[in-house]
């Protein structure tokens, strides 16, 4: 018994193996801080880039034909019999389904160009490849500028938005922990397009 109660006593005063478990627990936490720092440069890299290629998909798409067929098209002379000002009317264009709908006004039927929207698609991508054709939106919002008759340019003078949606990060850090990935903002650039082709 008394050889018993050495060992136990010896076992309690022990320490040799505190360090290694201290250091174990510390790395541990340094991984996981170190991770979420690269975590949080990975995460602002990714929005900044989504940024971007909405940026510059606005500025290819108002100088490039109207995704809108409608829109491209529009005779304000032929509908108000010369002079005057358009209406305001949107489409919202989206590569999902290859369609534009008509948001706001009424007209005919809103057609859909594909080069236009795969031009634009390309220019995006080349910034984040992740981008697909269905998480982007090109929406041209006529807001009274433009003039019926113009024989330079389209009779509408829009503002272009281009939206980008349905994009996801995965976070290295936070799947240790059992969070999914997840999707990130809606990104949204406009410009005006007074120099639609």
């Amino acid at each position: 018994m008394t050889r018993l109660r050495t060992l136990a006593s010896r076992f309690a005063r022990e320490e040799s193996a505190a360090t290694a478990t201290e250091f174990g627990l510390v790395c541990f936490a340094f991984i996981v801080m170190l991770l979420a720092v690269i975590d949080m440069g990975r995460l602002g890299w990714t929005i900044n880039t989504a940024k971007t290629a909405t940026r510059e998909g606005a500025r290819l798409a108002v100088v490039s034909p109207i995704v809108s067929t409608y829109m491209a098209t529009y005779d304000g002379t032929a509908t108000y019999g010369g002079g005057g000002v358009v209406p305001d009317m949107a489409f919202s264009c989206t590569g999902s389904n290859t369609t534009c709908t008509q948001t706001q006004g009424s007209g005919g039927s809103p057609g859909f160009d594909n080069t236009t929207f795969n031009a634009v698609l390309n220019k995006m991508q080349a910034y984040q490849p992740d981008i697909t054709a269905a998480d982007v939106t090109i929406t041209y919002r006529h807001v009274g500028i433009g003039k019926v008759g113009n024989p330079y340019a389209p009779d509408m003078e829009p503002l272009v938005s281009v939206s980008v949606a349905n994009l996801t990060f995965t976070s290295v850090a936070l799947q240790i922990f059992g969070v999914a990935p997840f999707n990130l903002p809606t990104m949204t650039s406009t410009l005006s397009g007074e120099s639609l082709s």
